[in-house]
């Protein structure tokens, strides 16, 4: 019965360690999320603002009964 205690002493080992190393892995993946978010949001910040002007120039002259958007010239 002695091999049998140390067999399951090495497995509970082997699954610790096993946990420790994911636990890891995905304490180190969302700290790299989180630096690469900072770093590309500014870039999406001016892309979005850009978008909602483009949008808001397309619905303004719609609103003024123009029919079409501009930058679409005879459409």
């Amino acid at each position: 019965m002695a091999k049998r205690g140390s067999m399951r002493n090495s497995v509970l080992d082997w699954w610790q360690t096993v946990l420790d190393e994911t636990k890891d892995l995905v304490d180190d993946g969302i700290d790299r999320a989180r630096d690469d978010d900072d770093a590309g949001l500014a870039g999406d910040v001016a892309e979005l603002q850009q978008a909602v002007a483009m949008l808001n120039a397309k619905v303004d002259s719609l609103v003024a009964g123009r029919g079409k958007p501009p930058g679409k010239p005879g459409a």
